[in-house]
C-alpha cells in the first residue's frame, strides 16, 4: 500500500511540475506579447533573409495583380528598411504576407476598408488581440522557412521509385514462411531485409531533408489554423469561416504528416525510441511522407490560401502595433469614386518615416510639380517622402502626416540608377528603360504617381534639356501625377505652362552652408556648387574664375573660352567673355 501511495505522489508531483512549467511559459509569453506591442522591432535582415521572406510575393502575389511595386521603385525608396521597422510579426506566414502586402497596393475601396477595419479592431480589442497573438507565437517562425516549396511546382519532392519502398516494407514478412522451411535461412533473410530497409531509410531521409521540413511546416500551418478558429471572435467570423473551408481538404495532413511520423529521434525514452526503430525498419515514415505529399499536391491551393489568411492576420497585427509607435501619422482620405478634389494630393506636415527629426512639408499637387534647388537641399528626400506616403496610404492604411487627401495613386520612381557593368548597359540606357516602364503603366485605370529625380542626367546638356522637357510634357498629358527634380533651371521656363515650380534653398555664410529643408514656391534662385568648392579648401583663383564664368554665361548666354597662354606663372585661367 505504501508503494502505491509513493507512486501516486510521484505521478502527482510530475503532473504538477508539467502544469507549473506550462503555466510559467504561458505567463512569460503573455508578458512578451504585451511588451512587444507598440515597439519598433530591432530587425536586421541579410539579403538571403529578404530573399526567403519575399517568396510569397515573387512566386504568387506578384502574378495575381497588375499594380505591383517593382524592384526599381522598391529599391529607390529603401523599402527593405521600412519593412524591417514594421515587421513585428510572430510567424513566417506573417513575414511573407507583410512583405507582399507592402508591394501590392490596394485599389479596391472594399478591400482597403476591410484592411483598415481589421487593423483598427486589433487596436481597440487588446484582450482578443493577445489571444490571437499567443496562438501565433506558439507556432513561431520556421528556420529555415520552407513554405515557398508549396507556392511553385514541387514534383521533385515525390519518390521516384514508389514501388521500391513498398516492396521493401513487406519484404521482412517473407521471412515468416521461410522459418518453417529453415530457421537459419528465415533468420538470415529477416536480418538482411531489415538491414536493407535501415540503409534505404537513411539514404532516403538525407535526400528528402528539405521536403520533410516543408511537410512538417505545412502541418504546423494546419495546426495553427485549427487553433485560431477555436477562438470565438465575432468580428472575424467571415475570415475564420474561410479558414474552415480551406482546412476541409487538409485535415488528414495533421495525422499523416505529423512530425512524429516523419522524423526518427532517439531521446532515451524506451517507448519513443522503440517506435522510431520500427518506423525506420518498416519505412512507416516514408509512407507517411508520400501520403502527405499527395494530400498537399491535391489541396495545394487551399494550403496557399491558409498561408495567406494566417499571414494577413499576423501582418495587420504588426501594422497596428507599428502605428502605436508613431508620433506623426494619420488615416489617409482617399477619393475613391470619380474624384472631384482639385488636388491629386493635398497633405499637411508630411515626413519621411526613415529620417529622424525629418522637417515636415506640405504636399499640394494640382498639376505636375517640378522641383529645383541645390545639392543636399532636400529634393530627393521630398520626392521619396511623396512616394512612400502614397504607397503606405494604399498598403498600411496610414500616412506619415498630419492630414492626407489624395486620388488613388500608383507610385513608380526613377531615381537611384546605376551603370550596369555586368550586362553592358550605360547609365543613359538604364535611364531610358526606367522611364519607358513608367510610360507603360501611365495610361492605366489607376493614376500613376511618377517620381523622377534628374531626368536623363546621363547625357549631354543640350540634348538632356530638349529630351527631358518633352518626356515630362508627354507624361503630364497621360493619367499621371508627376513630381520631378532637376538641376536644369531651363526646364522651369520651358515647362512653366505644364508644371508648377517649387524649390528648396540653402543659406550661405562665409564659413558654412545650411539648409532648412522647407519647400518653397517658385523656382530656385540660388546655387551652392562653387561655394562648396571654397568651403572644401579650393584656391581663391579657381573660385573667382568660376564665378566670373557664370556671370559671363548669364550675361551673354555663352560660355567664355579658356586660353592656354601663360603670364608671370599666373594660376588663374585667362578668359575671353
Amino acid at each position: 500500500m505504501e508503494y502505491i501511495v509513493i507512486v501516486v505522489v510521484i505521478i502527482a508531483l510530475a503532473l504538477l511540475k508539467i502544469w507549473y512549467d506550462k503555466r510559467k511559459a504561458e505567463i512569460k509569453l503573455a508578458r512578451r506579447i504585451k511588451e512587444a506591442w507598440g515597439r519598433v522591432p530591432q530587425n536586421q535582415y541579410e539579403p538571403s533573409d529578404l530573399k526567403t521572406l519575399s517568396q510569397l510575393f515573387y512566386l504568387h502575389d506578384s502574378k495575381a495583380t497588375v499594380h505591383v511595386v517593382d524592384d526599381t521603385t522598391w529599391n529607390d525608396l529603401e523599402m527593405d528598411l521600412l519593412f524591417s521597422q514594421i515587421n513585428s510579426t510572430w510567424t513566417s506566414m506573417g513575414d511573407q504576407a507583410l512583405y507582399s502586402l507592402l508591394r501590392t497596393p490596394v485599389y479596391s475601396q472594399e478591400q482597403w476598408t476591410e484592411r483598415k477595419a481589421l487593423i483598427e479592431y486589433w487596436e481597440n480589442h487588446p484582450e482578443m488581440r493577445e489571444k490571437i497573438q499567443s496562438v501565433l507565437a506558439r507556432t513561431g517562425k520556421f528556420f529555415p522557412d520552407r513554405l515557398n516549396v508549396w507556392m511553385e511546382p514541387n514534383d521533385y519532392l515525390e519518390f521516384k521509385d514508389k514501388w521500391l519502398y513498398k516492396v521493401l516494407t513487406f519484404l521482412p514478412f517473407v521471412s515468416v514462411p521461410l522459418f518453417f522451411l529453415s530457421v537459419g535461412g528465415g533468420l538470415i533473410f529477416a536480418i538482411v531485409s531489415l538491414a536493407c530497409n535501415a540503409l534505404y531509410h537513411e539514404l532516403s531521409i538525407k535526400k528528402l531533408h528539405a521536403g520533410l521540413e516543408a511537410v512538417t511546416q505545412a502541418v504546423s500551418v494546419v495546426a495553427l489554423a485549427k487553433g485560431l478558429i477555436r477562438i470565438p471572435v465575432e468580428a472575424l467570423k467571415e475570415r475564420f469561416q474561410s479558414i474552415r473551408e480551406s482546412l476541409k481538404g487538409l485535415d488528414a495532413l495533421a495525422q499523416k504528416g505529423h512530425i512524429n511520423n516523419l522524423y526518427i529521434s532517439f531521446i532515451g525514452d524506451m517507448a519513443t525510441d522503440m517506435a522510431s526503430i520500427l518506423k525506420m525498419l518498416f519505412l512507416f515514415d516514408i509512407w507517411s511522407y508520400q501520403a502527405s505529399i499527395n494530400i498537399i499536391k491535391k489541396h495545394q491551393a487551399e494550403l496557399i490560401k491558409l498561408i495567406k489568411e494566417i499571414g494577413e492576420l499576423d501582418a495587420t497585427l504588426a501594422i497596428a502595433s507599428y502605428r502605436q509607435s508613431l508620433s506623426v501619422w494619420c488615416i489617409p482620405q482617399i477619393q475613391w469614386e470619380a474624384p472631384k478634389h482639385p488636388y491629386f494630393i493635398e497633405a499637411e506636415k508630411v515626413v519621411h518615416p526613415l529620417i529622424q527629426h525629418c522637417t515636415p512639408n506640405p504636399i499640394r499637387a494640382a498639376k505636375a510639380t517640378l522641383l529645383t534647388g541645390s545639392n543636399a537641399s532636400g529634393k530627393s528626400t521630398y520626392l521619396k517622402t511623396v512616394a512612400i506616403n502614397t504607397l503606405t496610404a494604399h498598403t498600411l492604411c496610414l500616412c506619415y502626416a498630419e492630414q492626407w487627401i489624395s486620388h488613388p495613386l500608383f507610385p513608380m520612381t526613377s531615381m537611384a540608377l546605376r551603370d550596369s557593368i555586368l550586362n553592358g548597359e550605360s547609365y543613359y540606357v538604364a535611364e531610358i528603360k526606367s522611364l519607358r516602364r513608367i510610360f507603360a503603366l501611365a495610361s492605366g485605370s489607376v493614376r500613376c504617381l511618377c517620381i523622377i529625380d534628374e531626368v536623363l542626367r546621363g547625357t549631354n546638356t543640350i540634348e538632356r534639356i530638349a529630351a527631358s522637357s518633352r518626356i515630362l510634357s508627354a507624361l503630364a498629358r497621360l493619367n499621371t501625377c508627376i513630381f520631378a527634380a532637376t538641376h536644369d533651371v531651363e526646364l522651369t521656363s520651358i515647362l512653366r505652362d505644364v508644371f508648377e515650380n517649387k524649390h528648396f534653398e540653402e543659406h550661405i555664410t562665409d564659413k558654412d552652408i545650411t539648409f532648412d529643408y522647407t519647400l518653397k514656391e517658385g523656382k530656385a534662385t540660388t546655387r551652392n556648387a562653387i561655394k562648396l568648392l571654397k568651403l572644401m579648401g579650393f584656391e581663391d583663383d579657381i573660385i573667382n574664375s568660376a564665378e566670373e564664368a557664370v556671370a559671363c554665361f548669364e550675361k551673354n548666354n555663352q560660355w567664355p573660352v579658356l586660353k592656354k597662354e601663360e603670364y608671370n606663372n599666373a594660376k588663374a585661367d585667362i578668359m575671353e567673355c
